[in-house]
């Protein structure tokens, strides 16, 4: 266990330099040890994702109980008493004192000698008095302060958030970002009847359930299926031969709104890894096409592999930049989808990264880059067609306000989706996300129904 320990120091070491940067450092490190046993994997991948995802509280915890502050420690030093804070406060399955003794040892050899006294005593103070920390008091502050330090959130998107949709709806959602999550999979359905669907999905699960997952329905889509205690997707039956995607249903629900059907061409200008296309391509079927592109070639291959892996050789993928128009392109889509480049507030539960590295004015830069990309590309769909405008984020000024820009600026009207959206969301007719549906649009916030924050709104371009 000591070197696997070691092995979550570099990477955290290695996210302090520059990783925060490198959304994919984690998944690397990971593949290069994928000779290990899969209980050794699952706890790298823990502490690492733990330490990162509850870094404020964690540090947080350490200042109440430590002389030199953490941002003042040795970075090595303030990575292992991370790693052990978050281990003596959210893993019930490893002792105490384990905890504190691997961390003394990982100082000692990293030539640290002088500093394990300091190592252990800061490590055994918080063991003792973990049932006790005092966080900010949750009247205070509109409950920001305490929002941000129990549940690990930069203090700007807290106060946005309890702007936006007040101090309930804003717990909710950082309560779900801490939460474990399924695997959500996209059964493939491409040239397959309706008889012969249900049989594919229980052959599937039939199939999958004999690894040892836990395998449910998902409440919102009939072929999205939930996965949990599965290790490596790869490995899975049915990966190989295309049987599934993964992706959420958040995502998914992206070709139910727009009405995607057989026969159409779909235009995905910001592609990429391919969830969005691929989906498309199954549902217009043979007759149909996609047209799939992405900025960069690497983006550009993997849409590629997961199209292969999928069977779907309806679909085109080239290189391109979506700011920058394409003429050939002018008034060729039924269906276009503009999932544009976002802040990611809605998947931040998913991506750790995110609520490090977003700031104020990379939401206002990303604002830019979405208006660029609305501007080069709304022509693309055809007189009466649909455009699809979609976002991983719950930011009004990234969502709603586009929409309405766009609808100002260019021929387009939103249309009514509520006949569109889940049995579920229609169930009651004076919730919100019904009565924004009849508007054209919903905004899924993060664990309402169980998926990542998602907007997708609906618009139609006006055949005068």
């Amino acid at each position: 266990m000591s070197n696997i320990r070691e092995t979550v120091l570099s990477i955290l070491m290695e996210y302090d330099r520059d990783g925060k940067k490198k959304p994919s450092l984690l998944k690397d490190a990971l593949e290069k040890v994928d000779y290990l046993e899969t209980r050794d994997k699952a706890f790298i991948k823990r502490v690492v994702e733990g330490c990162l995802e509850r870094q404020i509280q964690i540090d947080y915890i350490i200042d109440k109980f430590s002389k030199t502050k953490v941002e003042k420690m040795q970075p090595l030093i303030r990575n292992i008493i991370r790693m052990g804070t978050y281990q003596i406060m959210f893993m019930d399955q490893v002792p105490d004192s384990a905890a504190c003794n691997e961390a003394v040892k990982l100082a000692g050899r990293h030539k640290f000698d002088g500093l394990k006294g300091f190592v252990n005593g800061v490590l055994r103070n918080i063991s003792r008095n973990k049932e006790n920390i005092k966080y900010p008091d949750k009247n205070n502050n509109q409950s920001i302060d305490y929002f941000s330090v129990y549940y690990s959130m930069p203090e700007w998107l807290c106060r946005m958030w309890v702007q936006d949709i007040g101090v309930e709806k804003t717990e909710s959602i950082l309560q779900f970002f801490l939460e474990a999550r399924p695997t959500v999979l996209r059964i493939n359905m491409y040239e397959t009847d309706e008889a012969s669907r249900k049989k594919i999905k229980d052959e599937l699960v039939a199939e999958i359930k004999k690894t040892g997952a836990v395998v449910s329905d998902n409440k919102l889509l009939p072929y999205a299926i939930e996965l949990e205690k599965t290790d490596n997707i790869r490995f899975l039956p049915g990966f190989d031969e295309g049987k599934f995607a993964v992706q959420d249903v958040s995502s998914m629900l992206v070709a139910e709104i727009a009405g995607v059907s057989e026969g159409q061409t779909v235009i995905d200008v910001c592609a990429a890894p391919g969830g969005k296309s691929t989906h498309a391509a199954e549902k217009v079927g043979k007759n149909g096409r996609v047209l799939s592109r992405d900025v960069s070639e690497r983006k550009c291959e993997l849409i590629l592999e997961n199209a292969e892996r999928l069977g779907l050789d309806n679909i085109e993928v080239r290189k391109g930049d979506a700011r920058i128009h394409d003429g050939n392109l002018g008034d060729m889509a039924d269906v276009l989808y503009l999932d544009v480049p976002c802040s990611g507030f809605g998947i931040i539960g998913r991506k750790n990264d995110i609520k490090l590295n977003m700031s104020k004015k990379a939401v206002k830069e990303i604002e830019s880059l979405q208006w660029e990309i609305v501007k080069a590309s709304w022509d693309y769909v055809k007189k009466g067609g649909t455009l699809i405008y979609s976002t991983c984020t719950i930011n009004k000024d990234e969502n709603q306000k586009v929409v309405e820009k766009i609808c100002r600026e260019f021929p387009f009207e939103t249309v009514d989706i509520s006949d569109k959206v889940s049995e579920i969301f229609k169930a009651d007719k004076e919730a919100e996300i019904y009565k924004s549906a009849q508007k054209g649009y919903i905004q899924l916030l993060p664990g309402e129904y169980g998926t990542d924050g998602f907007f997708i709104a609906r618009l139609r371009r006006k055949n005068d």
